[in-house]
C-alpha cells in the first residue's frame, strides 16, 4: 500500500508508524504496569478484607485461593486449604448447601446474605452470611465467595431478645401479680400522695373506680380518714427502706373505715420518689380474733363459774393443765397443787384399770358420757361415787380432754334408802291396790245405776207429762159421754111417757152432734198422744234398730215432749225441710233429743222470761245427716265448754242436776249412733249442739241390741271406752 507513495511520504509514514509503535508500546507497558498494580492491590485487599474470602473452581469446588481471615477464623492453613474442597476439609455443617449454591449460580441467581453454617477445624459452630459471584476466565468458571462472620452478632441479638423476653415476662408477671393480687396495691407519689396506678383489689376494697382514683390524692379520696396516720407512715418510711405491717384505718367511698395492715416500699419512677403500697384488709380477721378472744373469755368465765367440777388434762401424758374452783372444792386441793401432775400421781382413782380404760376410750372417740367411777377424795373417810364425762378438744395444738365430775355419793345413798322403802311398801301397795280395785268396781256399778236411774227419770218425766196431757181429752170425753148418756135417758123417758115433743127431739139431736164432735176431737187428741208416746216408749225401751224417716221421728218426739213445754214461755220448733231416711236406732236418738230439751229448760232458759229452741236437719254428703239443736238462752261459759260431757259435771249441783244428761248424750251419739257431737256457745247469745250422724248406723254386736247396751239394763255405760271421764 505504501510502495506507490513518494519517498518523502514514505518516510513520513514510516516515521508515523514508528511513533505509533512507540506510543502503543509505552501504553502496553503502562497497561501491564497498571494491571500488575491492580493485581497487587486486589491481592492485598483479598488478603486483608474482614470477611472470609475464597476463590474456587465451579466444576470441582477446589479452592484456588483463600484470604487471611479464612485461615485465622477457621484454623485451616493456606497450604492445607488450596487444592482441596471446603467440604473435604469438614468446614460445612450442611455440605449439601454447597451444591445448591453452585446450582443457583449456574442458573443466574444472585447469592446475597444467605445464612450458611460453618464449623472451625476445632468443631466450633460459625454462623455466616454468604455473598457469591460466578467469574469466568476463558473456559474456566470460578466462584468468588465472601463469608461474613455474624456469630457474635447473632449471640448479641439472641441475648437482646432473651433480655427483652425476660423483661416482657417480668412485666407480665408484675402486671399479673399487680392486678390479680388479693391485696390492694397502690402506686403513688410520696410527696403529695397522688395516685398513679391501682389494681382491682383497690376497687373492691375502697369502692372507688380506677378512673376516679388515678390522678387524685389519697387524702382527697378519703383513703386516710385519720391524716395523722399517713403522716406517721411518711415519717417512718423516710427513716427506713421499707414499711412493714403498719396498722391503720383505710377509708372507703361509702365512708366506712376498714382495719388494714399497710406495707410500702419507695421506688424511683421518672425521677420522682414514689411508693408501691400493699394494703391488706384485716377487718374480718380482726373481728374473728375479737370473737375468738370473746369466746375464750366466755369459756374461761363458764369454766371458772361452773357449779360442777371441771378439769383440763393433756391426753398424751395425762397431766393436769387447769382446774376450776368447783373442782378445788370437791377434792379440797388448790389448783397450784394439781397442775403439772397426773390423777394417778395424786392417787384419786380406786380402780386404776378404769382410769386406763377411760383414757383408752378417749383415744378412739371424742366424747365420754357420764360414766360412774369411784374416787378417793382427800379429807373424806368414804369412797366417793362420781359421774365423770369428758370431751376431747385441741388446745394450743395439743390433744386435750375437758373433764366434768358430779359427786353422786349422797344421791346413791338416798336411792338405796328409797329401794329399801320400796321393798317394804310393796306389800302395802298390793293391799291398797286390792282395796282400790274393789272400790273402783263399786263405783262402776254405782255409775251404771245412776245412768239407768237418769234414763228412767227422763222416761218417767215423759210418762208423767203424757199422763197429765191425756187427763184433759179423756176427762172431757168422760164428761161429754156422761152428759150425752143423761140426755139420752131423759129422751127415752119422754118417749116412753108419750110426752116427747119435737122441740125436745131437735134439741137432743143438736146437743148430740155437738157432744159427739167434742168427743171425737178429744179422743183423736188422746189417740195421737198415745200413738206417739207408744212409738217413743217402744223405741226407748227396746232400742231396736229399724229404718225410719228422721222427720217423722223428730215430730213424734216433739209431740211427746210438748207436755214439758206446756204452760212455759218456751217453744220448740222443727225446721226440717227434707225427708231423710235413716237405718239407725230411733230410741237413742229420741233419748238424745229429750236430754237436750231437758238440759235447755234446766240450764239455758234459767231465769229467762222467754226462750226458743230450733231443731234443724240437713244432709251432709250422701251418707251423713247433721242435726243442729240451737237455743237462744244464756249460753255456756268458755271454761265449762271442755267439761260439759264429763260424767257428774253440773253447774246445778244440789238443785236437781245430776251431771249425767250430756254425758249420756255423748255416749249415745258416739257409741250407739256412730257419729260425733260438737258444741258452740258464746255467753249471752245461746248455744248450738251439732250432731253429725251416719245415715246407716254401725253394725250392732247382737241381734237387735244397740251397741253399748245390756239386755238386762236400760243403759250400760263403759266409762273407759264410751266417753270422757274425769
Amino acid at each position: 500500500m505504501f510502495e506507490s507513495l513518494p519517498v518523502s511520504a514514505g518516510l513520513a509514514l514510516a516515521l508515523i508508524a514508528g511513533l505509533l509503535a512507540a506510543f502503543f508500546a509505552r501504553r502496553a507497558r503502562a497497561a501491564e504496569t497498571a494491571l500488575a498494580e491492580a493485581r497487587a492491590h486486589f491481592e492485598r485487599s483479598f488478603r486483608l478484607l474482614p470477611e472470609l474470602l475464597t476463590l474456587s473452581r465451579l466444576d470441582d469446588a477446589r479452592l484456588v485461593d483463600v484470604n487471611d481471615n479464612w485461615v485465622t477464623v477457621l484454623g485451616c492453613s493456606r497450604q492445607e486449604s488450596l487444592g482441596r474442597s471446603s467440604v473435604d476439609l469438614g468446614l460445612w455443617q450442611q455440605p449439601a448447601e454447597l451444591a445448591e449454591i453452585h446450582a443457583e449460580l449456574l442458573a443466574g441467581k444472585e447469592i446475597a446474605d444467605r445464612p450458611v453454617r460453618l464449623r472451625t477445624r476445632g468443631g466450633e459452630p460459625l454462623e455466616t452470611r454468604l455473598r457469591a459471584h460466578l467469574l469466568r476466565s476463558g473456559k474456566q468458571a470460578y466462584v468468588l465467595a465472601a463469608f461474613r462472620d455474624v456469630t457474635a452478632q447473632l449471640r448479641l441479638e439472641h441475648a437482646q431478645q432473651a433480655a427483652a423476653e425476660a423483661q416482657r415476662v417480668s412485666e407480665a408477671m408484675f402486671s399479673a401479680a399487680f392486678h390479680s393480687s388479693p391485696d390492694c396495691i397502690i402506686i403513688s407519689r410520696l410527696a403529695d400522695g397522688k395516685i398513679l396506678e391501682v389494681n382491682r383489689a383497690f376497687m373492691q376494697l375502697t369502692g372507688w373506680s380506677r378512673d376516679a382514683a388515678i390522678g387524685a390524692s389519697a387524702l382527697s379520696l378519703g383513703l386516710w380518714p385519720f391524716p395523722e396516720e399517713r403522716a406517721a407512715m411518711v415519717e417512718l418510711i423516710s427513716d427506713a427502706t421499707a414499711l412493714r405491717d403498719f396498722p391503720c384505718t383505710f377509708g372507703t367511698a361509702q365512708g366506712e373505715g376498714r382495719d388494714c395492715l399497710f406495707n410500702a416500699s419507695p421506688v424511683s419512677i421518672a425521677g420522682q420518689t414514689c411508693l408501691i403500697s400493699i394494703v391488706r384488709d384485716i377487718t374480718e380477721q380482726k373481728r374473728a380474733a375479737d370473737r375468738l378472744q370473746e369466746s375464750q373469755a366466755k369459756f374461761a368465765t363458764i369454766f371458772n363459774s361452773a357449779p360442777c367440777a371441771l378439769a383440763l388434762t393433756r391426753i398424751a401424758d395425762r397431766v393436769y393443765l387447769d382446774a376450776n374452783p368447783a373442782w378445788e372444792k370437791l377434792f379440797g386441793l388448790g389448783r397450784e397443787v394439781v397442775v403439772s401432775r397426773t390423777t394417778g400421781e395424786l392417787g384419786f382413782w380406786v380402780d386404776p384399770e378404769t382410769y386406763d380404760a377411760i383414757y383408752a376410750s378417749l383415744a378412739t372417740g371424742d366424747v365420754l358420757q357420764q360414766q360412774e367411777v369411784r374416787l378417793r377424795v382427800p379429807g373424806r373417810n368414804e369412797i366417793a361415787t362420781c359421774l365423770i364425762s369428758a370431751r376431747r378438744l385441741p388446745i394450743n395444738h395439743e390433744d386435750c380432754a375437758l373433764w366434768s365430775l358430779v359427786d353422786i355419793t349422797e344421791l346413791r345413798r338416798i336411792q338405796a334408802h328409797i329401794e329399801e322403802l320400796n321393798q317394804s311398801l310393796e306389800a302395802r301397795v298390793t293391799e291398797r291396790t286390792a282395796e282400790l280395785t274393789a272400790a273402783l268396781e263399786t263405783l262402776r256399778h254405782t255409775q251404771e245405776e245412776l245412768v239407768r236411774s237418769e234414763k228412767l227419770a227422763a222416761l218417767g218425766s215423759l210418762v208423767a207429762g203424757i199422763a197429765h196431757e191425756l187427763n184433759t181429752p179423756i176427762g172431757n170425753s168422760v164428761t161429754i159421754a156422761t152428759t150425752l148418756a143423761a140426755s139420752t135417758e131423759e129422751l127415752a123417758r119422754e118417749h116412753a111417757a108419750g110426752a116427747l115433743r119435737r122441740s125436745s127431739f131437735d134439741n137432743f139431736t143438736h146437743n148430740a152432734r155437738s157432744a159427739t164432735d167434742l168427743l171425737m176431737r178429744s179422743l183423736l187428741r188422746a189417740e195421737e198422744l198415745v200413738r206417739s208416746f207408744k212409738q217413743v216408749a217402744v223405741d226407748q225401751t227396746s232400742e231396736q234398730r229399724r229404718r225410719f224417716d228422721l222427720g217423722e221421728v223428730l215430730h213424734e218426739m216433739a209431740i211427746t215432749l210438748s207436755p214439758m213445754l206446756k204452760n212455759t214461755p218456751y217453744t220448740l220448733e222443727l225446721a226440717s225441710t227434707e225427708s231423710i231416711s235413716m237405718d239407725s236406732y230411733p230410741g237413742p236418738l229420741g233419748q238424745v233429743l229429750t236430754n237436750l230439751v231437758s238440759n235447755a229448760l234446766q240450764h239455758a232458759f234459767d231465769g229467762l222470761e222467754h226462750g226458743h229452741i230450733v231443731v234443724t236437719t240437713r244432709p251432709v254428703g250422701n251418707d251423713k245427716v247433721e242435726i243442729e239443736f240451737a237455743d237462744d238462752g244464756v249460753g255456756i261459759p268458755h271454761a265449762n265448754l271442755r267439761r260439759i260431757f264429763d260424767p257428774f259435771f253440773t253447774t246445778r249441783l244440789g238443785r236437781g242436776g245430776s251431771g249425767l244428761g250430756l254425758h249420756i248424750i255423748y255416749n249415745l251419739v258416739t257409741c250407739v249412733l256412730g257419729g260425733n257431737i260438737t258444741v258452740f256457745s258464746t255467753p249471752g247469745t245461746g248455744c248450738r249442739f251439732v250432731l253429725t250422724l251416719p245415715l246407716t248406723a254401725p253394725a250392732s254386736p247382737g241381734d237387735g241390741q244397740a251397741p253399748g247396751t245390756d239386755p238386762n239394763l236400760d243403759v250400760r255405760l263403759n266409762f273407759e271406752h264410751e266417753g270422757p271421764i274425769i
